[in-house]
């Protein structure tokens, strides 16, 4: 591969990492405001369809995710080897100015894909929380 294949490359996978957190986010709001409006008080049956409706999305989402994730570290790998790259490999995975900074062993970008998976998860524990076990008032304005 060349680096402007490369590149191109990382640029869609950039992009379509924002596209997975801007469906996760749509995904997410709107389970809350059917939450919120009526679900709460639905019978469990419905709050048990409704809830395994979302897990099967989030599945698909993160299953999407995951693939979006193995073409990303293949491109940077690419760019590692390539012979002359006008930008190094270290960099790409380390894009704020702080030079050598390193947390639990991770670069950056390392960091920043970990904190997305440890955030989908707690949303998604939230949401099971909010769904089954929260007891929503039953005098809310709605």
């Amino acid at each position: 591969m060349s680096e402007t294949e490369v590149i191109a490359g990382l640029y869609e996978a950039i992009s379509l990492v924002i596209d997975i957190f801007s469906m996760f986010f749509a995904i997410v709001s709107g389970y809350v405001v059917a939450l919120y409006l009526f679900l709460a008080q639905a019978p469990f049956l419905l709050r048990l369809l409704a809830f395994s409706l979302l897990s099967v999305g989030l599945v698909f989402l993160g299953g999407t995710a995951l693939v979006v994730q193995t073409m990303q570290e293949g491109f940077l790998t690419a760019w590692e080897r390539l012979p002359k790259r006008t930008i190094d490999v270290v960099d790409l995975r380390n894009p704020l100015p702080l030079t050598d900074v390193r947390v639990f062993g991770l670069a950056q970008q390392e960091l920043g894909v970990a904190i997305g998976w440890l955030v989908a998860g707690a949303v998604y524990v939230a949401l099971f929380y909010l769904t089954f076990i929260y007891s929503w008032p039953k005098d809310a304005p709605r």
